[in-house]
């Protein structure tokens, strides 16, 4: 989410972030709590989500990445792994210093050309915990999608507060834009709104855009930014009428496919390092 597109992490220095599932002023929040968690669901090493999609692979947004973590260890299932290599897609780019500053349009660019996403590879596989499936299809407009994550919360009256992280929730919204690698929904308030409206917020990114079909829950999408048009220095997430914007996982699955396919030499040849 960004401050014209404002990212959800403090990664990016406060610039414009996705929080922890902001929700309707006029439901209760206890509706929004998730009482059954997403076993798929990972916590990263300092802030946001990533999602086991095989035994040995997470798919993460690339901004979540701000160091080599390389060695470091993720709780898996109550288990904990340790990273060995981490690939991000070739149109992944770090933002240009101080394009979070001032007007947003040059962030916003920035953001929606850029292909915010990577996978890590664990040194082992995960046991007993089921990987998520990838949603494919490129039909994503009108679908009804569930958002998770615990980051920053509030209401679409006041907007995220900070220092509110650390409860799991989710809420629901609908795809309106498909275009290339982005999916957008937007916070809609009154007869518009779903019964759990919400979007996401700060420490929220890398989080679930869940679809389910037939059943069964497919991953379609992870939380990256916010659209916001105006000063970033005034920029207040999470209010009616705000657009959120999230990595298209159907746009992604064959470098997804391609990346898991790679031989050890080849990952540690592709490694990226900081």
């Amino acid at each position: 989410m960004l401050k014209y597109i404002v990212l959800l992490s403090f990664v990016w220095l406060n610039s414009v972030s996705v929080n922890a599932v902001v929700i309707r002023h006029d439901i209760s929040k206890e509706k929004y709590i998730v009482t059954e968690g997403l076993e798929a669901l990972v916590n990263m090493p300092y802030d946001g989500h990533g999602l086991l999609i095989a035994p040995e692979w997470i798919v993460t947004v690339g901004h979540l990445i701000f160091q080599d973590y390389q060695g470091k260890e993720l709780e898996v299932g109550g288990k904990k792994y340790t990273i060995d290599h981490v690939i991000f897609h070739d149109g992944y780019s770090r933002p240009p210093k101080g394009i979070f500053s001032g007007y947003s349009g040059p962030s916003q660019n920035y953001l929606r050309t850029n292909h915010d996403i990577a996978l890590i590879k664990l040194s082992k596989p995960v046991v007993g915990v089921k990987p998520i499936s990838l949603y494919g299809s490129n039909n994503e407009v009108g679908a009804i999608v569930t958002l998770i994550g615990k980051g920053n919360t509030g209401d679409g009256l006041t907007g995220q507060q900070a220092k509110t992280k650390g409860t799991l929730r989710k809420a629901e919204n609908k795809i309106t834009v498909a275009e290339n690698q982005w999916l957008s929904y937007r916070f809609d308030r009154g007869e518009q709104a779903l019964p759990l409206e919400g979007i996401q917020g700060d420490g929220d990114s890398g989080g679930p855009v869940l679809i389910e079909q037939d059943g069964k829950v497919y991953l379609a999408g992870l939380a990256s930014w916010d659209v916001y048009d105006g000063d970033i220095s005034e920029f207040q997430g999470g209010l009616y009428g705000m657009s959120a914007s999230v990595v298209r996982i159907s746009y992604y699955i064959s470098w997804i496919n391609d990346v898991m396919k790679q031989t050890s030499a080849e990952l540690k040849k592709n490694h990226y390092k900081l």
